[in-house]
């Protein structure tokens, strides 16, 4: 990991602070005390670093606190830097009669209004709406009698620090008042550290004792403690699923556990997930990475519910675009692969910093409403085929 830190400050990141720094300060140079104050408070986190782990109450406050705006100042410095060897470009050919600074001045300007807006919005997006995605998903396979059925899915919560306990319960009641059939919470369910379970069950209080709640471990909880996470939930109103299964109604829940486990005990394991399964219940894989979809369609199994994207935390729904989609081939909405399909929730909170940004990507509760294909429709018009 440390390796990998300092591989990342040589590659990209001090580079981009340096040249970030000495653009703005050129390109503005009255704000220069601001450029310097942004820049101390992006990168005092580094300090830090060596304990952020360390599961102390200062640690926990210190990286809730340092790590948002040196992850913010980190992104802005990279892309700051990025739009200026862009005004470079055209600056190259009306150098003899203009200094970089001159030309730059006005568009770093807009550029950095646009940024600020985009800031603004951002975190008033990650923080206050919460959308109810409605997905029918019709299926060939599945019984009469889970006709209509209704799964309530949420993603990444991360639940941490400064996670308001009025907002998770929230999100927990909205999730209620859709009247699924169960609750699943499809990992990243806190943010590293054990001690954040005691939040996160205290806000499933307002749920309805007969509304089932399932869970499955996240990479953040794999990055922690995980099997302190693990006995924490045990015997919990979050029923957690380890490579192990679950039934609801006549559906089978095979919770997988997650890539990102550092031991074999808890790594992945799509056959004890499965097995025990009634010989007639419907099988639906869970699980937080969407990693999980190859072993849906290795073995016909007809649905995938994951999350981990979070989209991410910037997308245009309506076309198909997330900025995850840059990394992953499956990072939003519904997938159909042959017999299989898959559905990748969003995200009901986020990581690190309190920001989305876009259409369509503010916090998801998605509702899954089971549905039974009639004979000789075909799916050409559903969602999934568009993928």
């Amino acid at each position: 990991m440390f390796t990998l830190i300092i591989t990342l400050v040589l590659a990209a990141i001090l580079p981009a602070n340096v040249a970030a720094f000495r653009i703005l300060v050129r390109v503005h140079p009255r704000r220069r005390a601001i450029v310097i104050a942004l820049i101390v408070i992006g990168n005092v986190m580094w300090l830090f670093f060596p304990i952020q782990n360390a599961r102390t109450d200062f640690s926990r406050v210190i990286r809730a606190t340092l790590a948002p705006p040196w992850f913010a100042w980190t992104c802005f410095a990279i892309l700051y830097t990025a739009f200026a060897l862009l005004l470079a470009i055209p600056w190259l050919a009306l150098r003899r009669r203009v200094t970089f600074a001159q030309f730059a001045r006005w568009p770093s300007r807009l550029f950095l209004w646009a940024t600020l807006f985009a800031l603004v919005i951002g975190v008033w997006n990650a923080l206050v709406p919460l959308r109810i995605e409605r997905v029918p998903v019709t299926l060939d396979t599945l019984p009469r009698e889970l006709d209509g059925s209704r799964i309530a899915l949420i993603s990444d919560l991360h639940t941490g620090l400064y996670s308001r306990t009025s907002r998770l319960e929230t999100i927990f009641a909205t999730a209620a008042a859709q009247k699924p059939d169960v609750i699943l919470l499809a990992g990243d369910n806190i943010d590293d550290d054990p001690i954040f379970v005691t939040k996160l069950l205290a806000a499933t209080r307002v749920l309805d004792a007969r509304v089932p709640l399932i869970a499955v471990l996240g990479n953040h909880e794999m990055y922690g403690q995980p099997f302190e996470v693990i006995d924490r939930l045990r015997g919990s109103r979050i029923r957690l699923l380890v490579n192990e299964g679950a039934a609801v109604k006549n559906v089978w829940i095979a919770g997988l556990s997650d890539f990102a486990a550092r031991t074999p005990k808890l790594a992945p394991d799509v056959d004890a997930a499965l097995r025990g399964r009634p010989p007639n219940a419907f099988p639906i894989l869970f699980a937080h990475q969407p990693k999980a979809f190859a072993e849906g369609i290795k073995r016909s199994l007809p649905l995938t519910l994951c999350g981990h994207s979070h989209g991410g935390q910037c997308a245009i729904r309506p076309l198909g675009w997330s900025l995850a989609g840059v990394f992953l081939p499956y990072h939003m909405g519904l997938y159909r692969r042959g017999a299989s399909q898959l559905y990748l929730n969003t995200g009901t909170g986020y990581w690190l910093l309190p920001w989305r940004f876009g259409i369509g990507i503010s916090p998801e509760i998605t509702v899954i409403e089971l549905r039974k294909r009639s004979a000789g429709v075909s799916p050409a018009g559903s969602a999934a085929s568009r993928r």
